[in-house]
């Protein structure tokens, strides 16, 4: 009877084991569940428009041509480009100046034509007159000379200084034959411009440039 009872017991114990987890009495071959992973979506980038930059019109730079006071030109209209839009300024006409320059109260030319060769008249003689004979210690006088027909110039003289009378006139001898490019053309025209300067070297004053100043021609025969 007793070892009836034990093996009773010993029945109900191995079929209550099987309930418990594993390590507690559960069988070893039993699979533990895993758990699954979570994928946590990847966030997308929020696109951000581009913004197209305004574009501001700026003016653009146009440089004046150098004038030369002795002529009275009517620019071409340059045309200004700002953003779309085309701005076309009037002509302007540049005054007539009313002297020689600034500084100077008077230049003479006592001949106006001379030539170049064996022919007389064959210099000039220019006279100059500065506005402050006190302040005035030299004039210098410039030359190139340009063609009679057409645009072509030779370049300009380093620059020769004018005899000083100390009373505030000026006076410089042009010869024909010693004028430089004086026989590049067959006929031509002397151009001058005066400057005034100082003890110290410094430009005071400055005539207009004279461009029709002392007709040039070579000497073509025997003149009495």
């Amino acid at each position: 009877m007793r070892k009836l009872y034990f093996g009773v017991v010993l029945t109900v114990l191995i079929q209550g084991c099987a309930g418990l987890p594993f390590g507690l009495g559960r069988p070893a071959d039993t699979p533990v569940p895993t758990a699954t992973a979570t994928v946590s979506p990847t966030p997308m980038d929020t696109l951000v428009p581009s913004v197209t930059p305004s574009i501001y019109p700026t003016s653009t730079i146009v440089r004046i041509p150098t004038w030369d006071p002795n002529q009275t030109p009517t620019f071409v209209p340059i045309p200004i480009f700002i953003g779309d839009v085309t701005a076309t300024p009037n002509s302007y006409v540049m005054p007539t100046p009313l002297g020689p320059g600034p500084g100077f109260v008077s230049v003479e030319i006592v001949d106006g034509k001379i030539y170049w060769g064996s022919c007389k008249p064959n210099k000039t003689r220019i006279v100059a007159k500065v506005e402050n004979p006190e302040v005035v210690f030299s004039v210098i006088i410039f030359v190139r000379v340009k063609d009679a027909f057409e645009e072509d110039y030779t370049p300009w003289t380093t620059g020769n200084t004018m005899q000083n009378h100390w009373n505030g006139i000026f006076t410089y001898w042009l010869t024909a034959n010693t004028t430089e490019g004086h026989n590049h053309y067959k006929n031509s025209w002397i151009q001058i411009q005066l400057v005034a300067t100082d003890k110290m070297g410094e430009v005071i004053g400055r005539t207009q440039i004279y461009p029709n100043a002392i007709s040039l021609s070579p000497c073509l025969g025997i003149m009495p």
